[in-house]
C-alpha cells in the first residue's frame, strides 16, 4: 500500500508532533495551525473561534511542502488542497471505480459529473511522481513514523 495512504501511521506520526508540542491534551483540538517552522500557530486570547485552523491553512501548508519538493506546478496547475481530491479520485479511476463510488467518495452530487471533469488529472502518474519528492512524515515526527513501522512489522 502506498504510504501516503497509511491513514494510521500518519495519524501515530500527528499525534506524537503534536505531543512534542505541548498540544495534546484531552481539551485540544486534534487539527490544529502550524507556523512554516512547524510550529503552534498562537491565536489571540480572546478569538472567538478557538485554536482551530483558520481556513486556508491545509491550503498554505500543502503549497509550503510542494515548494520545497520543488513542484509548485503539475501540469500547469498551482498545487493546492484541491490536488489531493484529484489524486484519490485519479487513483478511484485507475482501480476501476465507478462514478457513483467517486461521486460518494468525493461528496459530490449522485449523477454529477464534476470527478469526471474537473478531478480526474492522470498526467504524472505511474513511475515519475513529482509529488514523491514531498516529506510525508518531516520534522519531529520521524521518530514517530519510524518506531511505527517497526511494531507493525
Amino acid at each position: 500500500m502506498r504510504e501516503d495512504l497509511q491513514l494510521v501511521r500518519r495519524a501515530r506520526a500527528w499525534l506524537a508532533v503534536l505531543h512534542e508540542l505541548g498540544a495534546d491534551g484531552p481539551d485540544d483540538p486534534l487539527f490544529r495551525s502550524l507556523t512554516k517552522k512547524g510550529r503552534l500557530r498562537k491565536y489571540p486570547e480572546a478569538r472567538e473561534r478557538g485554536q482551530r485552523m483558520p481556513p486556508g491553512s491545509l491550503n498554505e501548508r500543502l503549497q509550503v511542502l510542494a515548494d520545497r519538493a520543488g513542484v509548485p506546478y503539475i501540469d500547469g496547475k498551482k498545487v493546492t488542497s484541491h490536488s489531493w481530491r484529484a489524486g484519490a479520485n485519479t487513483d478511484m479511476i485507475a482501480a476501476g471505480g465507478t462514478l457513483k463510488d467517486r461521486n460518494t467518495v468525493g461528496r459530490w452530487a449522485d449523477g454529477s459529473k464534476t470527478a469526471d471533469t474537473v478531478y480526474h488529472r492522470p498526467n504524472n502518474t505511474g513511475e515519475h511522481d513529482p509529488l514523491a519528492r514531498v516529506p510525508l512524515y518531516g520534522g519531529p515526527a520521524h521518530a514517530a513514523v519510524a518506531q511505527a513501522s517497526e511494531q507493525q512489522e
